[in-house]
């Protein structure tokens, strides 16, 4: 039966000549979608529908009962009915429809047909088996779209091409973004002047995690009003799409509301997760060059060499800082490699295993903060290029710290002990700091003991430094350390003590400002 399956309509069906269906009456109702036929045959309310259903009747059981048919019309339309259909002829109430039906369809507003009572069953089941057939179609047109979408990247396909073939087969708008938020592709009628304020959107904070998708309107996005007027009042549809867990890029559409475009639509994340995979593997070479280069320059301790050799690549001699990240996984490591050779623009990176190593061009802290990276990482201090393989093993040291604080963490020259208190447990750090400064601190004035021994090792076991800074007396702090040393037994020129001690200290959040007392609670 030749027929539009699209959708099912009242209109669609009288128009149908095959189905040999008579409108009598239409009213508002008759470009509603209509479901499958359900027969009344006896007397009583009419059964619990699921909307959109067409009541089949004879009428038999009714005759000229018209407060009965007032109240099967009215009930039917109460219980989501598309129509009424009403068998006329040999067997039925009626040969023809008469005029009361007529004006109470009208007064009701349920659309009425007629069709001849021998035919109803025969119109009935055919009714029933356009909707399966139609609800087949359903699955089909997603499947087939997807095949041939898929059609295109194996014929080795652009991002332009599959875009362009989703368009033309959806009609709808469609840009791909990567995870820095730049413009991988757009198929046509996807407004120019979305692009930056979407692109904005996803290289900040903002963007969807796997597992989450983001719907804006097109006015949010404060596009360029000449460009965007015929897409006003529409959303803008954004997914992550993924490669092992890891986000890759994003699908951003401009939905039109069809089902198969709906149905299919994770296909086309998929097939551009695999494009994403294609073209990491097409730029392998570039990847091994730039970790051949950071090796290379580790290797160059001399100022002379290091900057020759930058200047070979054509890149100018300035200062360089390592960066050390331990990636999720090794497919998050090569996301990383990629994104961060844009972000730190960083010409020397590697990734071995889960470690992302970097010599950064500019300062790593705020771009890493931007990028929102949620993984352990140390930063090296800044330093020539002959200095590089010093930075970096400080970056691998600060990392090994920000794995305990779970915050990123810079090594500071000089500073090597706040590695050690960041390193250890907490609970270690408290057990070994009382263990040292608690003689001292129970015993009588022990807080003043605890300032005065801080100070006098900030002021390098002065006591003349450590009583102006104090405020008091030198002889004071003469005898306050004399007490110091009877309560601990510790010689207090030995090096090994002072370093017990400053350790100690520094656990317990000592500040080295003018404030010597304990930070924190």
């Amino acid at each position: 039966m030749a027929f539009d399956k699209g959708m099912f309509t009242v209109t669609k069906l009288a128009m149908a000549k095959e189905l040999g269906l008579r409108m009598a009456h239409g009213g508002t109702g008759v470009d509603r979608a209509v479901g499958i036929p359900f027969a009344i045959e006896r007397h009583g309310p009419v059964p619990e529908l699921h909307g959109g259903e067409l009541v089949f009747t004879s009428g038999r059981h009714l005759g000229e009962d018209w407060a009965a048919w007032t109240a099967l019309l009215t009930e039917a339309k109460a219980a989501g009915a598309a129509g009424l259909i009403i068998g006329l002829g040999s067997g039925a109430a009626f040969e023809a429809l008469p005029a009361e039906l007529l004006r109470l369809a009208g007064e009701i507003d349920l659309p009425l047909l007629t069709a001849d009572s021998a035919e109803i069953g025969r119109i009935a089941h055919a009714v029933t088996g356009l909707h399966a057939e139609s609800q087949r179609d359903a699955y089909r047109r997603p499947l087939e779209l997807q095949m041939e979408i898929t059609a295109i990247v194996a014929r080795g396909g652009s991002f332009g091409d599959l875009l362009a073939g989703w368009r033309q087969r959806t009609n709808e708008p469609v840009a791909v973004f990567d995870r820095l938020g730049r413009v991988m592709s757009r198929s046509t009628a996807f407004p120019a002047s979305l692009l930056a304020p979407l692109g904005k959107r996803l290289a900040s904070h903002e963007a969807p995690r796997l597992g989450e998708h983001l719907n804006l309107s097109v006015t949010t996005l404060e596009a360029e009003p000449d460009v965007v007027s015929a897409h006003t009042g529409q959303m803008v549809e954004i997914f992550p799409f993924a490669g092992n867990d890891t986000v890759r890029g994003f699908c951003v559409r401009i939905p039109t509301g069809q089902e198969t475009a709906e149905l299919a639509a994770p296909a086309l994340r998929s097939l551009l997760a695999l494009e994403f995979e294609r073209l990491w593997f097409l730029d392998e070479s570039a990847r091994r060059k730039r970790a051949e280069r950071f090796a290379r320059l580790l290797t160059l301790t001399e100022p002379g060499s290091a900057r020759t050799f930058l200047r070979s690549i054509g890149m100018n001699s300035g200062t360089l800082r390592g960066v050390s990240i331990e990636a999720r996984n090794e497919t998050h490591a090569e996301v990383l490699v990629d994104d961060l050779a844009v972000v730190l623009a960083a010409p020397f990176i590697r990734h071995r295993h889960r470690i992302v190593e970097c010599l950064a061009t500019v300062d790593p802290r705020q771009a890493l903060a931007d990028y929102g990276l949620d993984v352990p990482t140390g930063i090296g201090t800044r330093g020539a290029p002959e200095h590089s393989a010093r930075s970096i093993r400080q970056a691998a040291l600060a990392l090994e710290a920000s794995r305990r604080a779970g915050t990123p963490i810079e090594y500071v020259d000089g500073a090597s002990h706040e590695f050690l208190i960041n390193a250890a447990p907490s609970d270690y750090l408290e057990s070994f700091s009382a263990a040292v400064l608690a003689p001292i601190e129970i015993s009588r004035g022990g807080e003043a003991l605890l300032r005065t021994l801080h100070t006098w090792l900030l002021e390098r076991r002065s006591i003349e430094a450590t009583a102006e800074r104090m405020g008091v007396h030198r002889h004071t702090i003469r005898n306050r350390m004399q007490r110091i040393v009877q309560i601990t037994g510790h010689d207090l020129d030995g090096i090994d003590a002072q370093t017990e001690l400053w350790l100690a200290f520094k656990a317990r959040g000592f500040r080295d400002g003018t404030d010597t007392s304990p930070s924190g609670p």
